[in-house]
């Protein structure tokens, strides 16, 4: 991405450290244990690695075209590839962001449904980072219960 909309550069600056901490967090993930998980109905340290990372695509996309699929990129089984996508991915993404004007931001839309109701465009964007917070919470604690030493949240980014 070349220059970022003044409308957007708190969004995406925020959304760039979000992203890098928890690529910074992911990259401590031992590919093999993958299948690893904190209890029978938790998801596994790959499923909610790759939830983390497509999610992010699916929801943006939500926010973009006003529809959520739902679909996503095949799942990563590996570490290394996984943070490969994830990068790619959000590089991607933050430059359809940017191509965003402030009335597509303001603009309500629906795509979760009515049981979700409508809601900006700039919601989502939130709602994104919101739950990719979430979800690198999680990842904490999944890689601390597996012993591995875990970046600190806020140095060094």
């Amino acid at each position: 991405m070349s220059t970022v909309p003044a409308h957007l550069a708190s969004l995406i600056q925020n959304w760039n450290r979000v992203h890098k901490q928890s690529v910074r967090l992911m990259a401590g993930a031992p590919s093999d244990q993958f299948e690893w998980k904190t209890c029978d109905s938790a998801m596994t340290l790959g499923a909610l690695m790759n939830h983390i990372y497509q999610a992010e695509a699916g929801l943006v996309n939500a926010a973009i075209t006003g529809q959520f699929s739902g679909e996503g990129a095949p799942p990563a089984t590996a570490t290394d590839e996984l943070i490969e996508a994830f990068e790619k991915s959000h590089a991607e993404l933050l430059d359809r962001v940017a191509a965003l004007t402030p009335e597509q931001l303001a603009e309500q839309i629906e795509p979760f449904g009515e049981k979700v109701g409508k809601m900006t465009r700039a919601d989502i964007l939130h709602i994104t980072l919101e739950h990719e917070v979430h979800h690198r919470g999680q990842l904490y604690v999944y890689l601390r219960m597996l012993g591995v030493a875990v970046p600190p949240l806020y140095g060094g980014v």
